[in-house]
């Protein structure tokens, strides 16, 4: 199978302020990964606690592991762990920066966009259920994750199992009144799989087969849904023949927040000998042109954490209801 993502490596900004859960999350992301080449940067290897047997080598700046991932300190600046993981970008699939805890994650995007090499894929933001009401009256720290909850694409409401019910709902809304218009998701179990989180922008296509694979996911039919995880679920749309780009960009927009993440190869009817690659993080979505072989049919998938809607809504068939 042959890749369709770009020749630019997606970059994704890990935040959320101190203690909120990013570097478990990360972790859970190296163990579980097999088939994605992350170069992660961290800014402290002590606390990651990857199994011995994935590491290969560790030189004190970088850590290999078996699966193909890296993890690179930023112990010397972020420019220069950059610096490394760029100096071999053909060698991943994925790049992933996990924020300073007081850090604004915009400037770390903002590198990324300026850099031809890389293609912005969105910044994840945790919340600290149990301890985020609290810190909003803590004068020091409210603005800084305020600011981090404004410029996430989305949010995670993260360790809701070590608290109330009445607790996460209390944060939920506080963060509706903050950022009605992100992409919201709960974490609250211990076996959390943070794999579509990040990897649902790593998508195969087949040419002899003519469909998209998310994970294991298998369809048999034109519209296919499969259960990832429990807390996800994923939708493969297919359309025969190219699309209105003005109309499969309405439909694009008008996503529910519940899809948070996409990919797909389009054909435009404005653009025949041409396709594209549509990618899709919270409210934020792109088209960049694909070198590939053109094709006149087109075929997204989409990742949703609850509320995906039903196979007759028209929310999610949109363009791809018609053959």
């Amino acid at each position: 199978m042959n890749d369709i993502q770009s020749s630019t490596l997606p970059f994704t900004v890990l935040s959320g302020f101190l203690g909120s859960g990013k570097t478990t999350l990360l972790n859970r992301l190296l163990n579980m990964t097999k088939e994605i080449r992350y170069a992660v940067l961290v800014n402290d290897f002590g606390e990651l606690s990857i199994d011995e047997h994935l590491i290969t080598a560790h030189d004190g700046e970088t850590i290999a592991l078996a699966n193909g991932c890296m993890c690179c300190s930023m112990a010397d600046g972020f420019i220069g762990a950059l610096t490394t993981v760029m100096d071999r970008a053909d060698q991943f699939d994925h790049m992933v920066v996990e924020a300073s805890g007081v850090s604004n994650p915009r400037r770390i995007m903002d590198i990324a966009k300026l850099d031809p090499g890389l293609s912005p894929n969105g910044t994840i933001v945790l919340v600290d259920a149990p301890q985020f009401l609290n810190q909003l009256t803590d004068s020091m720290i409210k603005d800084a994750i305020l600011t981090q909850i404004e410029e996430a694409d989305i949010l995670m409401i993260n360790k809701a199992n070590l608290t109330n019910q009445t607790t996460v709902e209390a944060v939920r809304e506080t963060l509706d009144e903050q950022r009605s218009d992100c992409a919201l998701l709960i974490n609250d179990r211990d076996d959390f799989d943070p794999r579509p989180l990040f990897d649902s922008t790593h998508m195969a296509f087949s040419s002899t087969e003519k469909h998209m694979a998310l994970f294991d996911a298998n369809t048999t039919s034109d519209h296919g849904h499969d259960n990832i995880h429990d807390q996800f679920h994923s939708c493969v749309l297919r359309h025969r023949k190219p699309l209105d780009r003005n109309t499969f960009e309405r439909w694009a927009t008008a996503l529910p927040l519940s899809v948070i993440r996409g990919k797909g190869v389009i054909s435009f009817t404005e653009s025949p000998n041409q396709q594209w690659i549509w990618q899709k993080v919270g409210r934020t979505y792109c088209l960049e042109s694909n070198s590939g072989t053109p094709e006149q049919s087109s075929t997204v998938v989409l990742i949703s954490t609850e509320g995906m809607p039903t196979d007759i809504d028209s929310k999610l068939y949109g363009p791809f209801s018609t053959q």
